[in-house]
C-alpha cells in the first residue's frame, strides 16, 4: 500500500472498476454509507488482526462497516431480494466503494432503517455498545458503569443501552478548555450519562467513589485505566476494548492499589463476541437496533459525527473529500469526530 510523502502514513488511493460478474450465491449491492472508524485506521497500519477479505488489483479494499442495497441477486439466493437494506455480516467486507459482488454469506438483511448513517455504524459501533453492556458481566438495575474516553462513538451507544436498562454511567473525559469541558459534559448528560467528569477530576472525587460500580471500561490505559481498577467495587468487572490495547501500554498495578476487591479482567474484541450469537441471533440483534433507533429510543451518538459525500458525479472532488477525512481519522487529534461516508 502506497504511503503519503508528507505524513509517512498509508494512504489511500481509489481505482475504477467493471462490474464483476455475478455468481448464483452472489449479490451485488449498492452502498448508501461507510464509517471511518478507529478500526479502518489500524487495519490501514497493518496492526489490525482480522485482514481485508476483498481485492482490486492486489490492493486490499478498505472499510469494515457500512449499509447497502441490494441491486441483483444470483440465481441461488432467496433471502434476500432487490431493494432490501443489509449491513455486513463479518469484518474485512470492504465497504468503502459504491458497489460491490459478494456471496450472500457476507451480509445480513436488516428491517429499513429511518437514518443509513446509523445502520452503516451498527456492526462496528452500536452493536459493540450492547455487548459492552449485556454481555462483560451481570448488571442489573441501578448498577453503575464508569468509562473513560466517553466522547468515543462507543461510549455514547454504552451510555444509551444502559440508560434503557435503568442502569447508572460515569464518564471520564480529556481534559480540554472549560467551555469546551462544560459543553460535553451537558450533551453527556442530556444523552443520560448521570456523572461526566475530566481525567483530573477524577482524583479524590467523593461523588464517584461511593457509587457501586460493577463495570469499568478502558479503552485509554495506562494511568486512566488504573483510576479505573481503583473505583470499582468489590467483585466488579474491568474490561479493556481490545481495539485500541494493541496500541496503547499498559495497565500499572501495583500494591498500593486495591487489588483487594477481586476484581475481574477482561478484553473485549468484538469480532469473537458477535461469534458467539448464530448468524441469526446475530440478525435478530441488529433488527432490534433499527426498531430502537426508528422509535426513538436510540440516536446517533450527538458527540462528533460528520458526513463526507461521495458524488459519483464528481468522482476526483469526493477521492480529494475522502482522502482527507482518513487523514485526519488517522492524526488522531482530541476532538476528533466520527466520520461517515455518504454516497449519492
Amino acid at each position: 500500500m502506497q504511503t503519503d510523502e508528507d505524513t509517512g502514513l498509508p494512504l489511500v488511493t481509489f481505482q475504477e472498476s467493471g462490474r464483476e460478474s455475478l455468481g448464483p450465491r452472489d449479490v451485488l449491492i449498492r452502498f448508501l454509507a461507510a464509517p471511518i472508524n478507529p478500526l479502518d485506521i489500524l487495519v490501514l497500519a497493518d496492526v489490525y488482526t482480522t485482514k481485508p477479505h476483498h481485492y482490486l488489483r492486489g490492493e486490499p479494499i478498505m472499510g469494515y462497516d457500512g449499509v447497502g442495497e441490494i441491486v441483483l441477486r444470483g440465481a441461488a439466493v432467496s433471502d434476500v431480494s432487490p431493494g432490501d437494506i443489509v449491513i455486513p455480516s463479518k469484518l474485512g467486507m470492504g465497504t468503502w466503494r459504491t458497489q460491490a459482488v459478494v456471496n450472500v454469506e457476507w451480509v445480513h438483511k436488516i428491517d429499513q432503517p429511518s437514518n443509513n448513517t446509523f445502520a452503516a455504524m451498527m456492526y462496528s459501533t452500536v452493536a459493540p455498545g450492547f455487548l459492552l453492556v449485556e454481555d462483560m458481566c451481570n448488571l442489573r438495575p441501578g448498577d453503575w458503569i464508569i468509562q473513560n474516553a466517553a466522547t468515543s462513538a462507543i461510549a455514547q451507544m454504552v451510555v444509551q443501552f444502559a440508560r434503557l436498562r435503568n442502569i447508572h454511567t460515569i464518564g471520564i473525559i480529556r481534559d480540554r478548555d472549560v467551555a469546551e469541558a462544560e459543553s460535553v459534559k451537558q450533551t453527556l448528560h442530556q444523552l443520560g450519562s448521570e456523572i461526566v467528569l475530566t481525567e483530573s477530576e477524577v482524583e479524590g472525587n467523593a461523588e464517584i467513589g461511593s457509587k457501586p460500580v460493577k463495570l469499568a471500561l478502558d479503552c485509554v490505559s495506562g494511568t486512566s485505566a488504573r483510576r479505573l481498577v481503583d473505583l470499582l467495587s468489590t467483585g466488579g468487572t474491568f474490561v479493556q476494548l481490545g481495539l485500541v490495547a494493541e496500541r496503547q501500554g499498559q495497565l500499572p498495578l501495583d500494591a498500593t492499589n486495591r487489588s483487594g476487591h477481586t476484581p475481574t479482567f477482561k478484553t473485549f474484541r468484538s469480532k469473537p463476541q458477535m461469534a458467539l450469537k448464530s448468524r441469526e441471533e446475530q440478525a435478530h440483534m441488529f433488527n432490534g437496533f433499527v426498531a430502537q433507533f426508528n422509535a426513538g429510543e436510540l440516536v446517533l451518538p450527538p458527540l462528533g459525527l460528520e458526513t463526507i459525500l461521495w458524488n459519483s458525479r464528481e468522482p476526483e472532488v469526493s477521492s480529494e473529500r475522502i482522502v482527507k477525512a482518513v487523514k485526519r481519522a488517522q492524526s488522531g487529534r482530541l476532538g476528533q469526530r466520527k466520520q461517515v461516508m455518504i454516497f449519492i
